[in-house]
């Protein structure tokens, strides 16, 4: 049975400048719970994102921050499902009746479990990427990006049917 998530309704309020760390390029991201009170300190919610992932956000946007377990440190992590691009209330009507169209199997599942999916998704998402970086990194002398990808999703199926036999 799925675990349902409560994601948090949050803004972005600020992108900070490209930075240089242990782990690479990033940007220090500010979200503000929507839930809290906005002067409070636990409205603002602090995230380090890759610039790939800062430049798919823009200030003013709402966001879910789904919850997503622990990083090394500790602190929470959360899979930013983004709602609109420039946090109008129209667009994101528009967002969810798309999602809700009556035609759409989503239309019949509750928020919560949708949220779920979301988690789970992103969890699959995570295992992908995780599967390119070996790939990249097992078979560097590779030219064309596109063997690194049929590595990686045969890398990804083998996984997980690896998973399958071994929860029998």
């Amino acid at each position: 049975m799925a675990k349902i998530v409560n994601a948090i309704v949050a803004k972005v309020e600020v992108i900070g400048k490209l930075k240089e760390g242990a782990y690479g390029q990033y940007r220090s991201v500010l979200f503000l719970d929507q839930s809290q009170p906005v002067e409070s300190e636990a409205a603002k919610i602090w995230k380090s994102l890759s610039n790939e992932e800062a430049q798919g956000l823009s200030k003013g946007a709402i966001v879910h921050l789904v919850p997503a377990g622990k990083d090394r440190s500790g602190k929470d992590k959360h899979n930013i499902v983004t709602l609109n691009s420039d946090a109008s209330a129209a667009d994101a009507t528009s967002a969810k009746s798309l999602i809700n169209r009556p035609e759409s199997i989503a239309a019949t599942w509750s928020d919560e479990q949708k949220l779920a999916l979301s988690a789970q998704i992103s969890d699959h998402a995570d295992l992908l990427r995780f599967c390119l970086e070996v790939a990249h990194e097992k078979f560097a002398d590779l030219a064309d990006p596109r063997d690194f990808r049929a590595l990686a999703t045969t890398l990804y199926l083998q996984i997980l049917r690896q998973s399958q036999f071994d929860s029998e």
